[in-house]
């Protein structure tokens, strides 16, 4: 038996007819709000990403000029001019004197580091700068104008960024020790070595380190003023005579006044001393005083000590005093090593 079925039409009522014009047209209403906020929100995340740009350059720039002519005013000119060079929004970004702070970085310990505004609680030289970029009503751009924002109310937006450079130019006076037990298997060649190695890490670091050289036997003297050109320490350091006793603390303190007054000494550069002996204090007075000095006049004393013999527990004192680390050698390879490290501790430091 066959079954046949017959298709029937529905007709809709005449009053949903065209219910969908309606429909499609908030829809398109939608989709023109989401592509307006989008726009916006788009225009919003690109111009805060070049005003961080922007800040981040004037702050390099500020710190490099900084440590190159040690004036602040030199200093801001370089910022600002970086700054301008940098379009926000289409605009070069310009700066207010007040929006460019300097300070002093220092780390935390964990890595992390801390800006304070001025020299610092601890009267600590100048070595960073804070820029803090704005197009707000009240900055020289002004705020950045929203494409169509208006039409919901809102005609821009005012974004900030903050960004800190810090530069560590080092003034570093080198303490060394030339007492007669220096002669002895092959230590003096060892520290030459040690020493153009040590050199040879400051040249590559992109700061502008000074270095001086005092020496040190039974008395003391300062051989080479502050310097920035390090193959001058070099051969000052070969040509100088090894014989007589250990005056640690009569070197530390010609490494102290070579860093306070000599001609080459910078207002905002970090100081550090590095004394290096490979025996025991046997005449002068105690390097422990001269590290309290160092100390007081927020100087750095890093110690390195050669050889089984040498004044290990005092060497930790005054590397404890003077803020520092201490580092011990026994072997000629150790001590090229040590002088490495301790390179390494002076170099930049880059924060926000």
């Amino acid at each position: 038996m066959a079954f046949h079925f017959q298709q029937k039409s529905i007709d809709l009522p005449a009053n949903r007819r065209g219910a969908m014009l309606p429909m499609l047209a908030v829809v398109m209403v939608i989709l023109f709000v989401a592509a307006a906020l989008s726009i916006d929100i788009a225009r919003i995340h690109v111009t805060r990403s070049e005003l961080r740009t922007a800040t981040d350059a004037a702050a390099r720039a500020g710190v490099e000029a900084l440590g190159r002519t040690q004036d602040q005013q030199s200093a801001i000119a370089a910022a600002k001019a970086i700054a301008k060079e940098n379009l926000v929004a289409n605009v070069g970004l310009d700066l207010d004197n007040e929006n460019i702070i300097f300070g002093v970085a220092t780390g935390n310990g964990d890595g992390s580091f801390r800006f304070e505004p001025g020299s610092g609680s601890l009267g600590q030289p100048i070595n960073s700068m804070r820029v803090i970029g704005e197009r707000t009503a009240a900055s020289p751009n002004g705020p950045v104008g929203l494409l169509f924002g208006p039409l919901f109310g809102v005609t821009d937006f005012e974004p900030i960024q903050s960004a800190v450079a810090a530069r560590t130019d080092r003034d570093i006076a080198l303490v060394l020790d030339v007492s007669g037990s220096m002669n002895g298997a092959g230590r003096i060649e060892a520290l030459r070595n040690a020493l153009s190695i040590f050199l040879a890490e400051l040249k590559d670091s992109p700061q502008d380190e000074r270095v001086s050289l005092t020496v040190y036997s039974s008395t003391s003297r300062r051989v080479l003023g502050l310097t920035s050109d390090l193959d001058s320490i070099q051969t000052a350091f070969l040509r100088q005579k090894i014989n007589g006793g250990t005056a640690i603390g009569l070197g530390l303190t010609d490494g102290l006044a070579s860093i306070l007054n000599d001609a080459g000494q910078r207002p905002f550069a970090l100081k550090s001393i590095v004394i290096m002996t490979d025996g025991i204090h046997n005449t002068g007075l105690s390097p422990l005083i001269p590290a309290v000095a160092c100390a007081a006049s927020n100087i750095e004393v890093h110690t390195i000590t050669f050889s089984q013999g040498a004044s290990k527990g005092l060497m930790q004192q005054v590397a404890q005093i003077g803020g520092g680390i201490h580092l011990h050698a026994d072997t000629n390879q150790q001590l090229v090593d040590q002088f490495k490290i301790i390179a390494n501790q002076l170099r930049v430091l880059l924060i926000e």
